[in-house]
C-alpha cells in the first residue's frame, strides 16, 4: 500500500482513478468525495453517482474502484491522507512469490538440519 498526503486549495477540484479499499482520511479540514462505481462506466451519466462529506478525522474506503473527486469544501485549505488500498496482483504473481517463498523456507529449513 502505498501512502501519501495531498493538500487542497478551498474549491479545488482533484480527480484521479483509486483501487477498491484505498482509503481517503481528512487530517486537517473539510472535503467531499464524489464517486461512481467504474463498472458502470458504460452508462456514462446514468450510473447512480455517491457523495460523501467527511471532516476532519473523518475517513471514507471505497468499497469498489472508481474515478474519485476530491472537492475542499472549507473556507481554509485541506489535507488529506490517501492510502492506494491493496496491492491486487495476478494468481499466477501470487503463485510465483508463493514458490519462492516455499523454496526459500525449505532451503533454511535444510541448511539447519
Amino acid at each position: 500500500m502505498k501512502t501519501f498526503d495531498q493538500r487542497y486549495a478551498p474549491g479545488q477540484i482533484h480527480a484521479n482513478w483509486f483501487k477498491r479499499g484505498s482509503a481517503i482520511t481528512a487530517l486537517n479540514g473539510a472535503l467531499r468525495l464524489s464517486y461512481r462505481d467504474g463498472s458502470l462506466d458504460w452508462l456514462l451519466g446514468d450510473a447512480p453517482k455517491v457523495s460523501v462529506a467527511l471532516h476532519e478525522g473523518g475517513c471514507h474506503v471505497l468499497p469498489y474502484e472508481a474515478f474519485v473527486e476530491i472537492i475542499a469544501t472549507g473556507e481554509s485549505a485541506a489535507i488529506a491522507r490517501i492510502d492506494a488500498g491493496p496491492d491486487n496482483s495476478s494468481i499466477a504473481a501470487r503463485a510465483v512469490r508463493w514458490c519462492v517463498s516455499m523454496a526459500g523456507f525449505n532451503g533454511a529449513r535444510l541448511r539447519r538440519s
